[in-house]
C-alpha cells in the first residue's frame, strides 16, 4: 500500500464544538446530543479516547487546527459553523469560524451556516455571511428547536427549503451540504432520511447536495440518489469512524452505497471525519488501508483501487467544491505545518483515557 504523502487529503468536515454544559440553551435536547458524542468516544479504539473532563469543553479552533495539520497528513479541510439552536451558540460559533479561516487562509475555506426554520430571514443571513467570510456554500441541519418542541424540514419543501436553494444559486454558491442519517438526540426521523433530495437536486442542478453522514442509516436508498443525479454527494462524516471501529461494518456499508451507481458512483464519495469529534489520523489511516473485496453492484462487480481511495479523500470534495487541487496545494506550499506528524492529541489540551 502507497505512503499518504504524496496524496491530497481533505477533510471535508471541521469544527470547534463548545460542549461545555454552560452552552445548553435548552438542556432537554442538548443533553441527548452530548451523550451520543460522548458514547462515540467511548468505541475509539486505546490511545484515542479522550477523558469525559477533557472532551466536555470549549473547544478553540487552533485545536482543530492542530489535530489536522501537526498532527494527520490532512492537508485541507472545510470548516462547519453550526446554528443548532439546542446550543447558545449554536455548537461551532461565526467567530469561531472567522477566527480559523482568518489565522489558516491556505488550508480551509468556510461554509455558511443558516437555519431554515428559526431564523427570520435566513436568505439575508445566508447573503451576509458570504459577503462578511467569503463562504462558498452553506451548511444546514434538519432540525429546528425551541422551548415549544422540535420541528423538522425537508429538502424539496417549495415554501421553507427551496428559496433558500434559490438564494444560493443567486449567490453562485457551489455546495448545500444537508445533515442527514444522524438524528440528533430524541427527534422524529423524518427529516433524517433522504427521500427529500431528488426533487432539491432536480430543481437545482446547479448545486451540489452534499449528504453529509450519507451512509450511516439508509445506504442503499443514499446510493440510488447519488446514482441517479450527478449533482448529489455523499460526505462520510461519522459514517467513515466506522473503518476505524468496525471495518467490516463500514465494507458493507460502502456496497450498499455504491451498489446502484457502481464503480462511477465512487467520483461522488467524499472522506470526512469531522475534526476533532475524531482524531484525523487514525480515521484517515483506518480509510486508506482498508482492503475492499469485490464489491457488487445492480451493473456487475467492481473493485475500489488505490485511484478511487485517492479521489475519495481529497480529489472530489475539490471538484464538488469547485477547487482546483494543485492551486490548493500550491497554495499551501511549504509551510509552517509541513513538518514531521506529532502524536495524537500531543498538540491538544485532551487527555487520553489510561
Amino acid at each position: 500500500m502507497t505512503s499518504l504523502d504524496d496524496v491530497f487529503v481533505a477533510d471535508a468536515v471541521s469544527h470547534a464544538y463548545n460542549l461545555h454544559p454552560s452552552n445548553y440553551a435548552i438542556e432537554r435536547y442538548a443533553q441527548p446530543v452530548v451523550d451520543l458524542m460522548t458514547g462515540v468516544e467511548k468505541a475509539m479504539p486505546e490511545g484515542y479516547q479522550r477523558t469525559e473532563e477533557s472532551f466536555l469543553t470549549d473547544w478553540d479552533p487552533e485545536v482543530t487546527a492542530n489535530m489536522l495539520f501537526r498532527e494527520s497528513q490532512v492537508d485541507f479541510t472545510v470548516f462547519h459553523p453550526q446554528s443548532i439552536t439546542i446550543f447558545e451558540d449554536g455548537l461551532t460559533s461565526l467567530e469561531k469560524a472567522a477566527r480559523f479561516v482568518e489565522a489558516h487562509p491556505d488550508r480551509t475555506e468556510p461554509l455558511a451556516s443558516v437555519d431554515i426554520i428559526g431564523m427570520d430571514d435566513p436568505e439575508a443571513e445566508l447573503e451576509r455571511q458570504v459577503r462578511e467570510f467569503g463562504s462558498h456554500g452553506v451548511k444546514v441541519y434538519p432540525s429546528y428547536w425551541s422551548d415549544d418542541g422540535h420541528t423538522g424540514f425537508e429538502m424539496d419543501d417549495p415554501e421553507s427549503a427551496f428559496p433558500l436553494w434559490e438564494k444560493c444559486a443567486d449567490l453562485g454558491l457551489d455546495v448545500v451540504a444537508v445533515h442527514k442519517a444522524v438524528p440528533f438526540g430524541n427527534v422524529p426521523l423524518d427529516s433524517y432520511e433522504v427521500d427529500d433530495v431528488p426533487e432539491a437536486a432536480e430543481s437545482f442542478p446547479d448545486l451540489n447536495f452534499e449528504i453529509v453522514h450519507g451512509g450511516f442509516i439508509l445506504a442503499e436508498e443514499t446510493g440510488y440518489h447519488v446514482a441517479e443525479h450527478d449533482n448529489v454527494y455523499v460526505n462520510l462524516e461519522i459514517t467513515a469512524a466506522d473503518a476505524a471501529t468496525r471495518p467490516d461494518a463500514f465494507v458493507e456499508t460502502m456496497e450498499n452505497l455504491l451498489y446502484a451507481g457502481g464503480k462511477e458512483a465512487l467520483d461522488r464519495v467524499i472522506w470526512g471525519c469531522g475534526t476533532p469529534q475524531f482524531h484525523p489520523q487514525l480515521l484517515l489511516e483506518s480509510f486508506w488501508n482498508i482492503d475492499y473485496p469485490e464489491m457488487e453492484s445492480r451493473d456487475g462487480t467492481f473493485t475500489i483501487t488505490e485511484d478511487d481511495k485517492r479521489k475519495m479523500v481529497g480529489a472530489n470534495l475539490a471538484e464538488a467544491h469547485g477547487f482546483d487541487v494543485d492551486e490548493l496545494q500550491e497554495r499551501i506550499g511549504d509551510d509552517e505545518y509541513s513538518g514531521d506528524l506529532e502524536a495524537p492529541y500531543s498538540k491538544t489540551p485532551f487527555e487520553v483515557v489510561a
